[in-house]
């Protein structure tokens, strides 16, 4: 029974199978067009490029990273390396659906408008990546494999953010951290920003109705720890070296705000200093995927990566 309640608790955790439309289960992500619902900015072929990146292989051999590299405005229009004058932004998804579900894509759009160019992934099984049985360590080595993708093809001037979007928070905070540990504290990373954040896996599953019965039939600490999915935030974010920004929205009822405030005093009492939190006010009712919908985001953002020039 432990092992079928793991399975099911996994496949909650990532819901990689919700997508729509539910077919075909590997989507065609080739033109990007298709996933604008708006004009302006351009969101196309002319500054969008459909890739693949190549992840450590795992033991059946599949290494395929499905990816959009988007371009601002102001951009050659070519994939080459950037300057120290630019800033480019990894996104690392929540659950479920891929790359182009319209919250995310509604973020790229404020981004590049903004100026920034964006590297977008789905993991080892979601979207068209190669299929993979899903872990916390194999998301971490799809994010890793897309740092590396940005250092070869951008160059090493560039200033690189890990965006990470509530379950992508605790890939992001995981992958940062663990690339600082390996390198002293200086990997390529700039910054970071959390959006809708939770502090630990356990603690999410412990607010979240559809999993909250599973803790009365078995050890949550220990199926998470056996399927490789506990998402430790507030053990890895204090490793983090760079700047960190955390936004989250006070009605989001998907990921309790009082588990972004639990990270972050979490880590201030680990010692990181370096941290700004930026509460979205109820009143907005921008929930948990709606937060690129805030007037106060561009100059939330801008005012953050300024200060790390």
């Amino acid at each position: 029974m432990g092992d079928a309640l793991g399975e099911m608790m996994k496949q909650v955790i990532f819901s990689q199978f919700v997508q729509f439309p539910p077919l075909p289960l590997v989507p065609d992500l080739s033109d990007p067009a298709k996933f604008n619902r708006s004009s302006s900015p351009a969101f196309d072929l002319s500054n969008t490029t459909n890739l693949f990146i190549t992840s450590p292989k795992d033991s059946t051999g599949n290494s395929r990273i499905g990816a959009w590299y988007i371009l601002p405005e102001k951009s050659s229009g070519k994939v080459e390396p950037l300057t120290e004058k630019d800033t480019v932004i990894l996104y690392l998804h929540g659950n479920s659906y891929n790359r182009s579900q319209s919250h995310r894509v509604g973020l790229y759009k404020l981004l590049i408008k903004l100026g920034y160019y964006v590297l977008a992934i789905d993991y080892r099984g979601f979207g068209d990546s190669s299929p993979v049985k899903l872990s916390e360590t194999t998301a971490v080595e799809d994010a890793r494999a897309a740092l590396s993708w940005i250092q070869d093809k951008l160059g090493d001037k560039v200033k690189v953010v890990v965006w990470g979007h509530s379950l992508g928070s605790g890939i992001c905070s995981h992958t940062v951290a663990e690339f600082d540990l390996e390198t002293g504290g200086s990997s390529t990373v700039t910054a970071v920003v959390l959006e809708a954040p939770f502090n630990n896996m356990k603690d999410e599953i412990a607010s979240f109705r559809v999993l909250r019965p599973v803790s009365y039939l078995t050890d949550i600490p220990k199926q998470l720890e056996k399927i490789d999915a506990q998402f430790e935030s507030d053990k890895w974010l204090p490793a983090v070296k760079c700047p960190v920004l955390i936004l989250h929205a006070e009605d989001d009822a998907i990921i309790p705000f009082k588990l972004a405030k639990q990270l972050e005093e979490a880590a201030k009492q680990a010692g990181k200093t370096n941290l700004k939190f930026v509460a979205i006010p109820k009143e907005e009712r921008r929930g948990h995927c709606n937060i690129y919908l805030s007037g106060s985001l561009p100059d939330t953002l801008k005012a953050f990566l300024q200060d790390l020039e």
